[in-house]
């Protein structure tokens, strides 16, 4: 099998990007017996103090806080270097980084899987998908070259809220799935260190991380157990149910279609059009 890279991002905090990532690092190096390591893009370093805090395990953490007053390119050389000398010795590969447009996406053509966490209020959702969209928009030939996975990871959500989980705006993305909501933790403090959460005693907290890291590490396996990818070919799109519809099958694939009439796309933009209305204009990137 083939060692994998795994970026956890979002370009908002608060949404649970260090907590998932040092929970993801300890549910696959535990659970699953892979050789994990863990790097911390973040000045703050909140995953890799989890990681290191928490019994069990044997994960390789790796503070690695990016500097962006200096020029975009030696930033992304620095980063490209780090994240290739920390995951020689490791079969999967976890790097938390928040993300800023002082990144390039290349940075983000670097990784096999993509985890973007999201809570489900509506600008965080409208956000989300803006960022997600553009970055494929920007790299379509080198996103489906390299046959990435983009997993949005609802987070911090309130048992109940299933219902409400919708990226309808990625639904025509062959390569992106919505993982299983992970639910907010009450007093969350009380539970850090002293156990990874799929280890929980709370039987609630630990049922639902290893819903989500099941899911994560089948998408996981695939790329593990397929061939690297050698050629360019023209990127291809389905049509996708994003619509929450319970375990274990979280998104439905819809059937290949013809590319949509004019007439259609006209529709389209102007309903993408009416369903921005309500989002600020410095989040609205051409």
């Amino acid at each position: 099998m083939r060692p994998i890279k795994i970026l956890v991002t979002n370009q908002k905090g608060g949404v649970g990007k260090s907590t998932i990532s040092a929970n993801l690092a300890g549910y696959l190096n535990i659970d699953k017996n892979h050789s994990i390591s863990l790097i911390d893009f973040d000045k703050q370093a909140s995953s890799t103090g989890i990681a290191r805090k928490t019994p069990g395990g044997n994960i390789q953490t790796y503070k690695a806080g990016l500097t962006y007053e200096q020029s975009s390119g030696l930033t992304m050389l620095d980063a490209k270097t780090t994240l290739r000398n920390y995951s020689k010795d490791a079969d999967i590969t976890i790097a938390d980084l928040t993300w800023t447009y002082g990144m390039s996406y290349d940075f983000m053509n670097e990784f096999d899987v993509i985890i973007v966490p999201s809570s489900l209020s509506q600008i965080e959702t409208a956000s989300t998908e803006i960022f997600i969209l553009e970055y494929i928009q920007n790299n379509s030939a080198k996103i489906n070259a390299k046959e990435q996975v983009i997993l949005v990871a609802p987070s911090r959500i309130e048992p109940g809220q299933e219902s409400e989980i919708q990226f309808n705006g990625l639904g025509f993305l062959s390569m992106c799935f919505v993982t299983p909501p992970i639910y907010r933790i009450p007093d969350i403090n009380k539970h850090l260190h002293i156990s990874y959460f799929f280890q929980s005693q709370q039987e609630a907290i630990a049922n639902n991380f290893c819903e989500f890291g099941s899911f994560v590490y089948r998408k996981l396996k695939e790329k593990m157990e397929s061939p690297i990818p050698a050629r360019l070919t023209a990127p291809a799109f389905s049509i996708r149910n994003t619509s929450y519809v319970g375990s274990p099958q979280y998104l439905k694939a819809g059937a290949l279609r013809e590319p949509p009439a004019k007439n259609e796309v006209r529709h389209k933009a102007a309903e993408k059009e009416s369903f921005l209305d309500f989002i600020p204009a410095f989040l609205r990137r051409k």
